[in-house]
């Protein structure tokens, strides 16, 4: 099964042709696109953490919504 580096790399892929598309309507399904890759990224790492662990009672949190506070991008000034 592919790990959240894989994800990860994807949605920098799809952020890289968000920045060169021409139109809006290419830029915002690249961005959404990003935003799917970086959420299976966070949905591994997390699942990751839970099965090191050993805590299968604790439930895997995944809140990231596209252009907030809580999005690793924007955190990072990235657009």
């Amino acid at each position: 099964m592919p790990d959240s580096g894989l994800y990860r790399s994807k949605a920098a892929d799809c952020l890289s042709a968000a920045q060169e598309a021409q139109r809006p309507c290419d830029r915002k399904l690249r961005l959404s696109m990003a935003n799917s890759w970086l959420s299976l990224a966070l949905r591994d790492e997390a699942l990751d953490k839970l099965v090191a662990s050993g805590d299968t009672n604790e439930p895997i949190k995944t809140d990231l919504v596209w252009g907030t506070a809580s999005d690793p991008f924007v955190s990072r000034g990235r657009p």
